[in-house]
């Protein structure tokens, strides 16, 4: 037997939890909660990372609130493919990955940058319903180590990153973004860069047209959700 809950906060047609453990969808309305549908409660509205399931072609059948505001460019997830929206490099690499979790029935973590935002991704496996689409659950947390080379073991790096707006930055803006990001103000940035003061304002001022950010402070915190700032002990700067 099927039950069946509300989604909640939840965009998509309501997963509901199957007797074989599994989260299948269904829209129909609950007359109570249960077990299950708690859990799923929890973990989609109050865990405060984001969710999404997708089958093996990378078609998003679920998005909690979270996951749909990480790509707002991208509109309503639900039905769509990753290559809608993303880097085709990208959605590749993602899709084979959600594949290689599904044919080898192991959970699988990767970091990398999802639309702009330093992430790190797990897929795991789930029981679907009978002839239901094989499917995954993918859960996307912020970390920080877009200049780490170590992470912990089993955890692997991206081939592909999905910048979003970061993608129209310069070699040197994003240098400028990062030091922004660790609170630098705008004379030890020059002094670190060797450029003037008039440069790196002038630098500050075009990643602000380009980001559609007004000040300092929101440019760190842009770099902050990059991974481009050590995320335990970041200064961010005054406006």
């Amino acid at each position: 037997m099927v039950e069946t809950f509300s989604r909640g906060s939840a965009h998509a047609a309501t997963p509901n939890p199957a007797s074989s453990g599994g989260f299948g969808v269904s829209g129909t309305a609950p007359t109570a909660v249960s077990d299950h549908a708690a859990v799923w409660q929890c973990l989609v509205s109050d865990s405060n990372v984001a969710l999404m399931i997708q089958d093996s072609d990378g078609l998003i059948a679920f998005a909690n609130d979270l996951a749909s505001k990480m790509f707002p460019a991208a509109g309503k997830l639900e039905n769509r493919r990753l290559h809608d929206f993303s880097p085709a490099e990208f959605a590749d690499e993602r899709v084979a990955l959600i594949r290689e979790a599904i044919a080898s029935a192991r959970t699988i973590t990767v970091d990398g940058m999802l639309a702009g935002l330093w992430r790190r991704t797990t897929y795991r496996p789930m029981i679907g319903e009978p002839g239901q689409r094989q499917r995954v659950l993918v859960v996307m947390r912020p970390v920080s180590g877009f200049f780490d080379q170590t992470r912990p073991a089993g955890i692997v790096r991206a081939k592909y990153d999905d910048p979003g707006a970061l993608a129209s930055l310069t070699s040197r803006e994003m240098e400028i973004l990062c030091l922004i990001g660790e609170g630098l103000p705008t004379a030890e940035i020059a002094k670190r860069l060797h450029r003037s003061v008039k440069t790196i304002e002038w630098h500050r001022v075009s990643l602000g047209n380009k980001l559609g950010i007004a000040n300092r402070v929101e440019l760190a915190r842009i770099a902050i959700r990059a991974g481009l700032v050590n995320l335990e002990n970041p200064s961010v700067p005054t406006a």
